[in-house]
């Protein structure tokens, strides 16, 4: 079931990256810091494969909770994120809640906006 998760994972970022044309903002409103950005098909790919990387831990973790609560599968299988690269502790749960408040933070209010500036705007 792992791999159906990691491909449903993907196919949830892909649809906020399409979707994200259709988002509240208009090109003429974006924020002043994306005024800068130059549309070409590097920076494109760059900002893409960083909101989903961004987005991969939060939106993997939440199919997994779907899946167990649907059913699906027996017990809820959360990636594990390690404090630091010699550590063996993982991070607690209440770190991890807040990593993915900070993090869809900076996808919601920098990262979408910068992609729909080079993306859309262009």
């Amino acid at each position: 079931m792992k791999t159906g998760k990691h491909l449903a994972m993907l196919a949830v970022c892909l649809v906020v990256l399409w979707g994200s044309r259709f988002g509240p903002y208009t090109c003429g409103a974006l924020p002043g810091f994306a005024s800068e950005i130059n549309s070409s098909w590097l920076a494109i790919v760059l900002y893409g494969l960083f909101l989903i990387l961004l987005l991969y831990l939060p939106v993997y973790d939440f199919i997994s909770l779907l899946t167990y609560k649907f059913g699906w599968e027996t017990d809820f299988d959360p990636l594990v994120v390690y404090e630091g690269e010699q550590s063996m502790q993982p991070i607690s749960r209440k770190a991890r809640h807040l990593f993915y408040v900070l993090d869809i933070a900076i996808v919601v209010f920098a990262l979408l906006p910068l992609w729909t500036r080079v993306a859309y705007c262009g």
